[in-house]
């Protein structure tokens, strides 16, 4: 009898355990569809055992179309049931997707309505579904056009983002006599039928916003992110921002934070998902490259790096330590040396090898020899520091890290590294280094190298669009790309360059998307 009554008990266990480790499905409805927010984000999740249902691509935003806020609430609520947490962009359930939160007419009735949706869809599921949103605050554009902006921003972009960054100052109480002159002459010069179009759809958007913060104090959302899509130190988003914060500041902190960057969110927000459930709570240690370090302010955003690592790793669902030792993931930051983030394209992201980079390659090398290191390469804007990932391949550690992300804005990359690193532990035998490849061919030898040569190449000496590429041009342009691609990278890489394909989902050149075949 007692035998036997052992052998129940080690078979329950074993049933327990299985149902513990099991992991379940992740409703996930996606800022818009380019790869970054969509398929990266779910490929990362998949790779460390999760199954993520997202709504029918029709649904979502395009290069093309806003997304059909109506049909992807519908949608979440028919699969909620069968999901154990759900994590959801606000952008694309209120207007239809990021660009169309810049760009949509919608009334501010129906955009109320929509939020009030939000609130009472936990309860709606019983109140016992994890909820989790993420909502950015409006971009500040220096220069920009349609159809990513209203068609006037062609025009009128460098002029709205002065302004916005003087009325910053002025309500900072930082303006200058000669910056008093330049606003009430931009004033006088915009039209105010701009002014009233712009102003009207930034207030409906902060309504709207501060509407879903009262799903936190109400506990239908489990938690929430807002980031503040591209911005400055004086802009009208950072304006906005400094308004929304005081709000924030006034809920719990371990139910909502608000940092720079947009199409991380929803990676970071299904990292902490899975680490809830999952009943874990990750160590980070944070270090630098040498010189400006935690306290470099980034190209479009207007906190340090430091103010951001810490918000993501908090947000992500871990906790930032001081003492390496005690760390399950090391956040390697590569930061530029005199704190200011050049754009990748310029020419002094070279492959001359600083003593700087040698030196964070060194230590990157030394803590990867006892910890699971992820590299965040913010040292340009909108793309990897090329004298880092040659180093990092010659020195025959570029597969070792748990994570490497580079491929916008600093809280972009470090987003990516972050969630990604954080979840690599979990990943399936062989997509960590599918995961990494894509970085690399994506960060560094797209958006720091190739992009750049399509211009010059390509499309200016031919008058094509820098967006709205179509039929021959399209195809060309991605032949160019692919070609140019596997010759950079091909020595690094080997022959998994030929494993991918090299394709411009949104027809412009701004983001590549690499595929299995």
């Amino acid at each position: 009898m007692r035998s036997l009554r052992n052998i129940v008990f080690v078979v329950l266990l074993l049933i327990c355990e299985s149902a513990w480790a099991a992991k379940g499905t992740l409703l996930f409805v996606p800022l818009d569809n380019r790869p970054v927010c969509l398929d990266y984000t779910v490929q990362t999740l998949e790779a460390a055992g999760w199954e993520v249902k997202t709504p029918p691509r029709a649904y979502i935003a395009n290069e093309k179309n806003m997304g059909e806020p109506d049909k992807l609430f519908a949608w979440m609520e028919q699969n909620a049931e069968e999901a154990i947490a759900v994590v959801a962009s606000s952008d694309a359930l209120l207007y239809g997707g990021l660009v169309a939160s810049r760009t949509h007419t919608i009334a501010p009735e129906v955009l109320q309505e929509r939020a009030h949706r939000l609130l009472a869809f936990r309860s709606k599921q019983g109140g016992q579904k994890q909820v989790y949103l993420f909502a950015t605050i409006m971009r500040s554009p220096k220069a920009s056009s349609a159809p990513v902006e209203p068609a006037y921003y062609k025009e009128w972009g460098p002029k709205l983002f002065r302004l916005g960054a003087l009325e910053d100052k002025r309500e900072l109480k930082l303006l200058k006599r000669r910056e008093a002159k330049e606003l009430a002459v931009l004033r006088e010069e915009i039209p105010a039928t701009i002014l009233q179009d712009l102003y009207a759809r930034r207030a409906h958007n902060i309504m709207a916003t501060e509407l879903l913060l009262h799903g936190i104090e109400s506990g239908d959302f489990d938690y929430m992110l807002i980031g503040r899509d591209d911005t400055a130190p004086f802009s009208q988003a950072h304006r906005e921002a400094r308004n929304m914060e005081i709000l924030v500041n006034e809920l719990p902190k371990e139910r909502i934070r608000f940092f720079a960057g947009a199409d991380q969110l929803g990676l970071i927000l299904l990292t902490r998902a899975a680490k809830r459930l999952q009943y874990e709570l990750p160590l980070v240690n944070v270090t630098y490259a040498a010189g400006a370090g935690g306290k470099t302010v980034p190209s479009y955003e207007d906190d340090t790096v430091a103010e951001s690592a810490k918000q993501h790793i908090y947000a992500a669902g871990a906790f930032p330590v001081r003492l390496r030792k005690r760390a399950d993931l090391v956040l390697a930051v590569n930061t530029p040396k005199n704190g200011r983030t050049l754009e990748a394209s310029n020419a002094l992201n070279n492959y001359k090898v600083s003593a700087e980079t040698k030196n964070f390659v060194n230590k990157v090398a030394r803590i990867s020899k006892n910890h699971s290191v992820a590299v965040a390469d913010v040292k340009f804007g909108n793309g990897a520091d090329n004298a880092l990932v040659q180093t990092l391949f010659e020195r025959g550690i570029a597969h070792d890290l748990a994570a490497y992300g580079g491929w916008n804005t600093a809280g972009n990359s470090l987003g990516f590294a972050l969630g990604q690193g954080l979840l690599s532990n979990e990943y399936a035998p062989g997509t960590k280094k599918v995961l990494l490849e894509q970085r690399y061919l994506d960060d560094w030898a797209y958006q720091a190298n190739v992009r750049m040569q399509a211009y010059t190449q390509l499309i200016w000496p031919n008058y094509w669009p820098n967006s709205g590429l179509a039929g021959e041009q399209l195809a060309s342009a991605e032949a160019f790309i692919s070609q140019e691609i596997v010759r950079l990278a091909e020595p690094y890489l080997g022959q998994a360059v030929h494993a991918y394909r090299y394709t411009l989902p949104w027809k412009r050149m701004f983001e590549v998307q690499i595929s299995q075949k």
